[in-house]
């Protein structure tokens, strides 16, 4: 699992989140000027009791980016960017959310009204979007698209 949120360590260039498939080690990716990562810096162990992570930008309206994960009772966490490489601790967005989702990404503001938004699609190919509402949350969902069972991943 791979994903970006932003610039999570506050130095002004984008970071790279990653998963370890076997040990569910979550490890941060410094970008650097070179356009090379840095040496990885472990944030959280055992991280595999969560189905998706996704990096989202900054979702609660404090100029740092956050992150999302989904577990497997289908609750979608929020772990708030602290501006320094690290997250606060989790809080419940949704419960009971995404079961049929087998893809999520945060695409940025996909509204234009200023507040990054969520699309997910499920396992009958339809695409939906959760719109934020800049205070950590999404709003309920709308289908934007359907049709999409035959594309592998969404990013």
């Amino acid at each position: 699992m791979l994903t970006s949120p932003g610039d999570i360590s506050g130095d002004g260039r984008p970071d790279l989140i990653a998963r370890h498939a076997s040990t569910g080690t979550v490890y941060l990716y410094k970008g650097t000027s070179t356009g090379k990562l840095a040496a990885r810096v472990k944030l959280y162990d055992n991280w595999k009791g969560y189905k998706k992570i996704v990096g989202v930008g900054d979702i609660t309206g404090d100029g740092r980016p956050d992150l999302l994960a989904q577990d497997t009772a289908n609750t979608l966490w929020r772990y708030n960017g602290k501006g320094d490489g690290t997250f606060a601790a989790r809080a419940k967005v949704f419960a009971n959310w995404g079961g049929s989702y087998n893809a999520v990404v945060g695409l940025g503001d996909i509204t234009d009204d200023g507040r990054p938004d969520l699309v997910s699609r499920d396992t009958s190919g339809n695409v939906w979007r959760n719109s934020g509402d800049g205070k950590g949350s999404f709003g309920s969902r709308t289908q934007i698209a359907s049709g999409w069972s035959g594309y592998k991943s969404l990013t």
